[in-house]
C-alpha cells in the first residue's frame, strides 16, 4: 500500500516512490539501492555529486526500463518491478536546458497539437490561440501563442515546456539543469511558476548541480552519488553547512573562492583589448585582459555570444572599434593567436572518426604547418603529453573515453595550440560537481601558461571562482563592470 502523509490540507498523495531500485547496463551498476519518495505538490531537489546513474534514472522514470531489483510506484500504481517490467511509458514531464519543443511550429501548436493523446483530425488554430492566451494571461506570462519556437528565449522555452507538461496531464515534472542557460532573474521567475503549480498539487523533481539553486525552492534535497541517494536534507538540515559536509572538495575549490580577496594586480600593457566594439547587439563594448588573467563576460542573451563568435571567425565585421593583441590589431584570418573552447566541448569539438593523437594535434598546424607531414613531430607530442594525460588514452577510441578524459583532450589541444587569448563559452554547463572541479583545474592550467582567458556565460555559477573581473552586458542599460573585491557584495550573489 502506498504511503500518505498528513499535510496542512489533510492527506497528501505519494506521487512517486522508488523503493530499493537496482539496475545494470552492460554489466555496470547504474542505480544501487536507490530510494526516493515525492508527494503531491512537493518540489524535491536532486543534487548529483557525480553523473553516474543519472541518465539511467531519467530513463527509468519515463520509460520503465528493466530493473534488477526494486519497485517503482507512480500515482498510486506499481508501474515497474524487478519481477515484471510493464512495457509502457509514464506520463512524466521532462524539461532540460536543451528544449524539446519543435522549431518551425508555434507555441500553440507545440502545446496542443503535439501533446500526448491529441487525436483530432480537424485543427482549430484560433481556438488553440484563444485558450492558450487566456492561460498565459492567468499566469502573468507575456508569451504570444503565435510565436514560433525559434523566436523564443531560453527562459521562454522552459516556461512553455512547463505549461505543455501541465496541460498534458503530467502530475510529476522532472527539471534538469535548467539554470545553466538563464539568468538569476529569469530563474526566480521560473521558481514562481513552479510554486504556483505545486499549490495545485503538481510535483517536481528538480535536478541541479548547484545546491544554492535547489535550496531556494525545494522542500527537500537528495544528494546522489554513484547511483545512490546518500543523504536526504530537509527542514533545519536543508542548509549550506549540511551540504558542505558532503561536498567539501567542491565547496573549497569553487564556491568559497568567490569570496577570496583581490588577486595579484597585473602590470604592463594588456595582452588583449576590445576597444569600443559594436556589431549587432553589441554596442560600445570595451575590456582588456592581461596575460594569466581571467575576465568573465555575462550576457543574458545567447545571440550576443553568437555575434562574438562571428567576429572571432571573421564572418562578421565590426561597425565600430577593434580588437588588439599586444597593441596590434587582431588578424582573424590567421587565427593562431585566439583559441575558442565551445559550449559542451566534448560534444562539439571532438571528432570520433579521428584518433586521439590526431584530435590532440588538430590545431597545432597553426603553429607548425608540417605537423601532418612529420610523423616524428607527432610522436614527440605523444611522448610529451603522454606524461600528462597517460599513455593509455592514445590507444582508445574517442567515444570510449571518460568525460574527464575528453575534457583533458580538449584543453590539452588548446594548450598545444598555445594561443595568447582563449574565449571559453559556459565551461561548466552540464558538468557534475566532480567534473566542475576538474574543469577549474584545466582552466587554471591555461592561466598558468600565461594565456588570457575570457569566459562567456549566461549563468555566473562557478565562473566567478576564477575571475579577476566581471562584465555584464545588457540590452537596455550600460555595461556593468565589477572588480573581484566586489563579488561578495553583489546583490545577485547574496
Amino acid at each position: 500500500m502506498l504511503r500518505r502523509r498528513l499535510g496542512v490540507c489533510g492527506l497528501k498523495q505519494e506521487v512517486l516512490r522508488l523503493e530499493r531500485v537496482c539496475c545494470r547496463e552492460q554489466g555496470v551498476i547504474q542505480l544501487d539501492d536507490f530510494s526516493l519518495s515525492i508527494f503531491a505538490g512537493e518540489i524535491v531537489g536532486l543534487l548529483p555529486v557525480n553523473s553516474h546513474g543519472l541518465t539511467a534514472l531519467l530513463n527509468l522514470l519515463q520509460n520503465n526500463s528493466p530493473l534488477n531489483y526494486g519497485y517503482v510506484y507512480y500515482r498510486e500504481k506499481q508501474v515497474n518491478t524487478w519481477r515484471d517490467t510493464k512495457k509502457r511509458d509514464n506520463r512524466i514531464g521532462r524539461i532540460q536546458s536543451e528544449s524539446s519543443l519543435v522549431e518551425g511550429l508555434t507555441v500553440a501548436d507545440n502545446v496542443f497539437v503535439l501533446k500526448p493523446g491529441f487525436k483530432k483530425w480537424l485543427l482549430h488554430p484560433r481556438v488553440f490561440r484563444e485558450q492558450l492566451t487566456l492561460f498565459m494571461e492567468g499566469l502573468g506570462v507575456p508569451i504570444s501563442a503565435d510565436a514560433y519556437v525559434e523566436e523564443l528565449t531560453g527562459f521562454e522555452r522552459i516556461v512553455v515546456d512547463v505549461i505543455k507538461s501541465v496541460l498534458s496531464g503530467c502530475r510529476l515534472i522532472v527539471l534538469r539543469d535548467i539554470s545553466a542557460g538563464i539568468s538569476e532573474d529569469e530563474l526566480e521567475k521560473i521558481h514562481i511558476l513552479l510554486r504556483h503549480y505545486s499549490k495545485e498539487g503538481i510535483s517536481f523533481l528538480y535536478i541541479d548541480f548547484h545546491f544554492e539553486a535547489l535550496q531556494k525552492i525545494c522542500d527537500k534535497v537528495a544528494l546522489m552519488s554513484n547511483g545512490r541517494v546518500v543523504k536526504l536534507l530537509q527542514g533545519e538540515f536543508l542548509s549550506p553547512e549540511s551540504f558542505y559536509a558532503y561536498s567539501g572538495a567542491f565547496s573549497g575549490k569553487v564556491k568559497h573562492e568567490i569570496y577570496q580577496p583581490e588577486m595579484a594586480k597585473k602590470t604592463g600593457l594588456s595582452l588583449f583589448r576590445a576597444n569600443n566594439i559594436s556589431s549587432g547587439l553589441i554596442n560600445g563594448l570595451s575590456f582588456s585582459v592581461f596575460s594569466g588573467e581571467c575576465v568573465v563576460v555575462q550576457s543574458l542573451d545567447h545571440q550576443v555570444f553568437g555575434e562574438i563568435f562571428s567576429i572571432l571567425s571573421g564572418k562578421a565585421a565590426l561597425r565600430n572599434g577593434d580588437m588588439q593583441i599586444d597593441g596590434r590589431r587582431v588578424n582573424f584570418e590567421m587565427g593562431g593567436e585566439i583559441g575558442v573552447i565551445q559550449e559542451q566541448p566534448t560534444k562539439t569539438m571532438l571528432f570520433s572518426e579521428l584518433s586521439y593523437l590526431d584530435n590532440l594535434c588538430f590545431l597545432l598546424d597553426r603553429r607548425l604547418p608540417e605537423v601532418w607531414r612529420n610523423s616524428g613531430l607527432r610522436e614527440g607530442v605523444r611522448r610529451e603529453y603522454g606524461e600528462l594525460l597517460g599513455s593509455d588514452v592514445f590507444d582508445k577510441r574517442i567515444n570510449l573515453l571518460s568525460e574527464a578524459q575528453k575534457y583533458d583532450l580538449v584543453y590539452s589541444r588548446i594548450a598545444l595550440q598555445n594561443p595568447k587569448v582563449v574565449f571559453c563559452v559556459q565551461p561548466f554547463r552540464g558538468a557534475d560537481m566532480e567534473l566542475r572541479i576538474h574543469i577549474v583545474e584545466l582552466i587554471q592550467m591555461l592561466l598558468d601558461k600565461g594565456m588570457a582567458l575570457v569566459i562567456l556565460t549566461v549563468n555566473l555559477a562557478d565562473s566567478l571562482s576564477l575571475a579577476n573581473r566581471l562584465i555584464r552586458i545588457h540590452r537596455d542599460k550600460p555595461v556593468e563592470v565589477f572588480a573581484r573585491s566586489e563579488f561578495s557584495t553583489m546583490p545577485f550573489l547574496r
